[in-house]
């Protein structure tokens, strides 16, 4: 098969529902009271039903009771509590922005890509001031610090530069953010070889499961009549009632039909990134999902723990094997533990079939074999034997065409449904700590009719335009295309 007719139809194949096996994120490794918490009965009805407990679906949540007094709502999770991509990510709290700029301002204009720059921003530090909120710096071993931003060829590195020139030349406030520094420097000063050159930016490590399993926590006990929590309680179809409405469906239009029963519903809210497609066959090939690999490596002695002042992302131009067909996606990520010293590694170099996939059960052995060896050499220790693996593991992203999150009401040619009651914030293409917890303000801020067009991008939103231009199955075929 050509690789765009496979790509054809893995972006739009059904995602299913999160397996019920998943690989076991070193994230999760002591679960949560909480893992598996919910009712004894599941509510009958709610005002606002949210499916997905990462993240997103813990800033809706949030943002729904605290802004709206009386309001009911129940976060349904079809696995355990935080058992997606937030609980199975990097715990990287980094932005893109600037290294995504020329195309950004291309596609959306300057002034849209400096909004989505000074976006992704202020989410890490909403972020941050999160953490600080709870008192859970401590629990979740969040550290303020600077991320290394690696280049390692000279294209990938001028192409940086001159984003970065352009985004401080089309927006001043935002210079000085990236200090860009030359191959010696990240040699010297870093330790990192082989570089062309890097930069370095405000930026966090976290351990996201403790974050939002903390927070979920504070608030059942603050909102004991308000909110449930239904983990292991997979959904299996929205539906609306487009009879004659009775009293109590004119309430709650919408049923939830679940693994354990059904609810009525005023409103849905999908927070489901990767997974959308399920629910929403018309999304798919809009969002679609993308299996990350991740790994915790020990370097026992052989380096200085600087887990307390830097994280890492090595830049390299994509690649595909066509004997093999092993797909390099074109970035590895890396944080270190304060504590321990433990790398958490990650990065794609697998077959394109088993990357975009939603299927986490596995975790591919060449992956994670792939991660072992290339680690070191950034340090200049591949003369070594691998460093200790401590864990490995899948989990599954949402991605779209355009590589931006899709925040907003779902309009019934979306669904297939009457009603104007469904949402969705999903599709943080990798970069969900720097757009997840503010696109969930948002998006329960816009049920609640507020405006946030004035902080939220519009390019966010589900405009017509989008959605039968660039919001496309071609054009998500195209854009992993671009990466081959």
């Amino acid at each position: 098969m050509a690789p765009d007719k496979e790509l054809a139809s893995l972006v739009t194949a059904d995602p299913g529902l999160p397996r019920p096996n998943p690989t076991q994120s070193y994230w999760q490794h002591i679960p949560h009271p909480l893992a598996n918490v919910r009712s004894e009965n599941l509510p009958s009805e709610r005002d606002y039903v949210i499916i997905g407990s990462g993240i997103t679906g813990l800033s809706v949540a949030k943002t729904l009771l605290e802004n709206q007094v009386n309001a009911t709502v129940t976060v349904l999770e079809a696995r355990t509590l935080c058992s997606g991509a937030t609980g199975r990510n990097g715990g990287q709290m980094a932005a893109n922005a600037g290294e995504e700029y020329t195309h950004l301002a291309e596609v959306h204009g300057p002034e849209m890509a400096g909004k989505i720059a000074k976006f992704t921003l202020r989410n890490l530090e909403k972020m941050q001031e999160l953490i600080e909120d709870y008192d859970a710096v401590e629990t979740s071993e969040m550290q303020k610090l600077k991320k290394l931003r690696v280049f390692m060829t000279d294209a990938k590195f001028e192409d940086f530069r001159k984003s970065i020139a352009r985004l401080e030349a089309d927006h001043p406030s935002m210079r000085g953010i990236y200090e860009i520094i030359d191959a010696d420097t990240v040699l010297k000063d870093h330790g990192i070889h082989r570089a062309s050159g890097g930069a370095l930016l405000p930026a966090g490590t976290v351990w996201p499961y403790r974050l939002v399993t903390k927070v979920f926590d504070a608030l059942l006990k603050k909102y004991p009549d308000r909110l449930t929590i239904e983990t292991n309680t997979a959904v299996k179809s929205v539906e609306h009632v487009e009879q004659t409405m009775t009293p109590i469906t004119s309430v709650y239009p919408y049923t939830v039909r679940t693994s354990r029963g059904p609810m009525r519903v005023a409103s849905v809210v999908y927070c489901t990134n990767g997974y959308s497609g399920h629910l929403l066959p018309s999304l798919r090939g809009r969002i679609h999902p993308f299996k990350g690999t991740m790994t915790v490596q020990d370097p026992g002695t052989s380096l200085p723990n600087k887990g307390k002042s830097v994280s890492w992302g090595f830049h390299y131009p994509p690649t595909y094997d066509p004997d093999t067909k092993r797909h390099g996606y074109g970035l590895y990520y890396l944080g270190q533990s304060a504590k321990t010293g433990y790398f958490y590694f990650g990065g794609e170099n697998t077959r394109m079939n088993e990357a975009v996939s939603s299927d986490d059960t596995f975790v591919a052995s060449h992956s994670v074999s792939h991660l072992q060896s290339v680690l070191p050499r950034f340090f200049g220790k591949q003369d070594e034997a691998p460093w200790k693996l401590i864990s490995s593991w899948s989990g599954i992203m949402g991605f779209s065409s355009d590589g931006l999150p899709l925040v907003g009401r779902l309009s019934s040619a979306l669904t297939g449904r009457r009603g104007e009651g469904e949402w969705i914030a999903a599709a943080f293409n990798g970069y969900g700590m720097a757009n997840c917890l503010m696109c969930g303000e948002a998006l329960a801020l816009m049920i609640l009719g507020d405006k946030v067009n004035d902080w939220l991008p519009g390019a966010y939103e589900l405009g017509e335009d989008r959605l039968q231009s660039i919001l496309t199955p071609p054009e998500a075929v195209k854009a992993l295309s671009s990466k081959l």
